[in-house]
């Protein structure tokens, strides 16, 4: 019996027959990245497995609107970035969904960041669960 080479987690995403897994570790891996900076190669490769679905046409169909997807977002990381939000959901304009359901009675809290080797300026947004609709 052959057995698949290469680090776990390319066997794994190599393997991996349900794209909803990859799309999942990806995003794990994406959040992780964010705070341990030692993740990020892992997170490039799932990341690259992700793209390459996306770029072949396929699509995750879970009937949800991109302002629900957000919602569920925040409920299960508690923040989220323009990247993030394009990446995982694409979602191009973020900030459009978040005026949307700041209009719809989420307080929604904007926190700007420096990105940490660039300085690059960001926006992270959190969702107020304490005012939320």
């Amino acid at each position: 019996m052959h057995q698949p080479t290469g680090s776990p987690l390319k066997v794994a995403l190599r393997v991996s027959i349900d794209p909803d897994e990859i799309f999942k570790q990806a995003e794990r891996l994406c959040l992780e990245a964010s705070t341990d900076p030692t993740v990020t190669p892992a997170y490039r490769i799932a990341h690259k497995a992700a793209q390459s679905l996306e770029n072949n046409g396929w699509r995750k169909s879970n009937g949800m609107t991109q302002n629900q997807k957000i919602l569920a977002h925040f409920r299960k990381a508690g923040t989220i970035t323009v990247r993030e939000a394009m990446v995982e959901y694409s979602v191009s304009s973020l900030t459009k969904r978040i005026q949307e359901l700041r209009e719809d009675g989420y307080e929604i809290v904007s926190t700007p960041k420096f990105h940490p080797v660039t300085g690059q300026k960001y926006v992270r947004y959190s969702l107020d669960e304490k005012v939320a609709a």
